[in-house]
């Protein structure tokens, strides 16, 4: 049973050794996500020697800015900074972490104002929007508020999945080899570019994160018919490993 291809997302917890840029490697991850801005830091230093271990590592970067959305004009601008010095460029995705802050009011409006700011410089294609799911079932942040051609990762370690349908990314632990790191899958190849690879096969194998709306979007079959071919309720849980009927 193949799995989701994974991902990395680099914070100030990652250890910043080269040894444990090979570890990820062997495990099979090759795109790691990494913070280059902070709201209220003109420059997080941590980004720089992270994105470089990486790249040693033979790993595809992609760029991080962790925001609370406080000042966006100031974040954007600290971020496009550190992505240029850093050797990114135009097509490389762009996550746009964003952090619970009581004392932000209307975190909706400062989120759209920031997301005009880097789409002057990424195009929104390459923009994912993230979220811890905690900061969602506290209703802090909207999803309704978030245009849907943008990707959206939900941080929800621990779990069966990510606990939000909309998710093409879910961060599912942030503990590897007794170290904080945050892994996670990529269900439609928005960081990882990997294709999902059909087949005439009558059953699909469910996988860790598997929900009956990524498996009907993958394999192209109306929600409807997926719970019906199954006799299953859109509430049931998918379990990794259960038989689902895909035809």
């Amino acid at each position: 049973m193949s799995s989701y291809p994974r991902i990395a997302l680099a914070t100030a917890l990652t250890p910043g050794t080269p040894e444990h840029y090979q570890k990820l490697t062997k495990l099979g991850v090759k795109d790691m996500i990494i913070c280059l801005a902070i709201s209220h830091f003109d420059r997080y230093r941590a980004g720089e020697y992270q994105t470089l271990l990486a790249r040693e590592a033979g790993m595809k970067t992609h760029a991080c800015l962790m925001t609370d959305l406080s000042e966006p004009f100031h974040d954007a601008r600290h971020f496009f900074t550190a992505y240029q010095k850093l050797g990114y460029s135009f097509g490389t995705k762009v996550m746009i972490l964003c952090q619970a802050s009581k004392t932000v009011k209307n975190p909706g409006k400062k989120l759209t104002e920031l997301l005009g700011y880097i789409s002057y410089f990424v195009a929104k294609e390459d923009i994912d929007v993230a979220f811890n799911k905690k900061d969602l079932d506290r209703g802090y942040f909207n999803l309704n508020e978030i245009p849907e051609y943008f990707n959206l990762t939900i941080i929800n370690p621990g779990q069966i999945n990510s606990g939000i349908d909309r998710a093409g990314t879910w961060i599912s632990t942030k503990d590897f080899d007794s170290d904080t790191q945050y892994l996670g899958y990529d269900y439609y190849g928005f960081y990882t570019s990997q294709g999902y690879q059909m087949t005439l096969e009558p059953e699909y194998i469910a996988q860790e994160g598997d929900t009956w709306v990524i498996i009907a979007t993958r394999h192209g079959i109306w929600l409807p018919k997926l719970l019906e071919l199954n006799k299953a309720d859109y509430e049931d849980l998918v379990v990794p490993g259960q038989r689902i009927k895909v035809c």
